[in-house]
């Protein structure tokens, strides 16, 4: 049983490798036809020729664009993701410095989406038909369908702007308390996990609802098993590949996602470097922060597929 599950994670692994090859070929070609040089963007308009043609041999834009995609690729293999012509320093460090802000807003917003609406859409379906079932239904909805952009001006004007409890903007300092720097993740969080939490508590609803009707559920009834067991053990168990398959999904677009709520609320993370990377035709930051975002995505799907053969072994036997 166990040499299955390997097998079938070995497999999805050379996919995920394939996958990633794919993307960072893509978004290399893609790059080349953006147009704007970023040495003269970063240099100025008063930048000499001799000025531009010694910035663009140092950083290896004078190469024909096989061999800058070679030495990317094989650069990554060593760890090494260039340098940024508009920062002046190496893509790794600053990429990795991000990415700790991101995470740090993505991850506690994908507990809370999945807590709570895989919760709601328990009661949701134990209660269906009732008034509860009709108010977690209706706010899933609106949740589902309220755009990310409007959501965020709407909760920075009601408790930034009218109540003044949280910031605005800016992610805060641990050194002047852990309240100062809770209170900037608070707003981003909650815009961000919106969409997936409404997302988790349909999923979950319509999930249960179907193993709900199931005869071994009756049967589980029958012979007495406690309420909790039944829902927990029984139920939501075999309820959890749909689930888990939106968690993947939706775990890998809370990623993507951060680049509009870093731009809402102002945090310098790794979706607000791509902007401003893009802004100043920083190539290789872009296309290494696209790199880092599909393999975020990868690693979710792998996770996924993963869990699949842990809960379902007839999918591991496959």
């Amino acid at each position: 049983m166990n040499k299955k599950l390997f097998k079938m994670i070995g497999k999805r692994i050379v996919q995920s490798v394939i996958v990633l090859f794919i993307v960072t070929l893509l978004v290399f070609l893609l790059m080349q036809l953006v147009p704007g040089d970023p040495i003269v963007n970063f240099l100025g308009a008063n930048a000499t020729e001799e000025q531009i043609a010694h910035y663009t041999e140092m950083f290896g834009y004078d190469q024909p664009a096989l061999v800058q995609y070679g030495k990317w690729i094989a650069g990554l293999f060593h760890g090494e993701m260039g340098r940024s012509v508009a920062l002046q320093k190496d893509i790794t460090e600053v990429i990795f410095q991000r990415l700790g802000v991101t995470l740090s807003i993505v991850l506690p917003a994908f507990v809370l989406a999945v807590v709570f609406g895989v919760v709601l859409g328990i009661l949701a379906a134990k209660n269906r038909g009732s008034r509860l079932d009709t108010v977690i239904s209706f706010f899933a909805n609106i949740g589902m369908s309220m755009p990310m952009f409007w959501f965020g001006m709407l909760l920075i004007m009601l408790f930034a702007l009218k109540l003044g409890i949280l910031p605005t903007s800016g992610l805060g300092n641990k050194a002047d308390g852990m309240w100062q720097y809770i209170s900037h993740l608070i707003l981003p969080m909650t815009v961000l996990a919106m969409g997936p939490l409404a997302q988790f508590t349909r999923q979950t609803r319509s999930s249960m609802l179907e193993v709900i009707r199931q005869d071994y559920v009756t049967t589980a009834k029958a012979k007495g098993v406690t309420k909790k067991a039944l829902t927990f053990r029984h139920q939501l168990r075999n309820a959890l590949i749909p689930i888990i398959t939106v968690m993947g999904v939706q775990l890998g677009g809370m990623i993507g996602g951060t680049v509009l709520v870093e731009s809402i609320f102002v945090v310098p993370g790794l979706g607000n470097l791509m902007i401003t990377a893009i802004k100043g035709r920083d190539f290789m930051v872009v296309e290494n922060g696209v790199l880092i975002i599909a393999i975020a995505v990868a690693v979710c799907n792998l996770v996924v597929d993963i869990l699949y053969g842990i809960i379902d072994p007839r999918i591991r036997n496959d």
